[in-house]
């Protein structure tokens, strides 16, 4: 599932948030798709930010670029 997240926000140009995540990467849990981010963003795969409304997440382009 990680892997499915990780290539799906690789194809987003903004941060993208759980709900936009979920349906992409078909997901039937909103909390699931929000667990499997923020373990994402513990291992420093990707980077996020909680807002007032919930949480946004996008691949740090620095990472990417050198991991390419």
């Amino acid at each position: 599932m990680k892997e499915k997240i990780l290539k799906f926000i690789k194809t987003c140009e903004n941060p993208t948030d759980i709900e936009k995540i979920r349906k992409g990467c078909q997901i039937g849990n909103w909390n699931t798709a929000l667990k499997h981010c923020l373990e994402l963003l513990l291992e420093n795969e990707i980077s996020g930010q909680k807002t007032t409304k919930s949480w946004v997440f996008w691949i740090n382009k620095i990472r990417s670029d050198n991991d390419a």
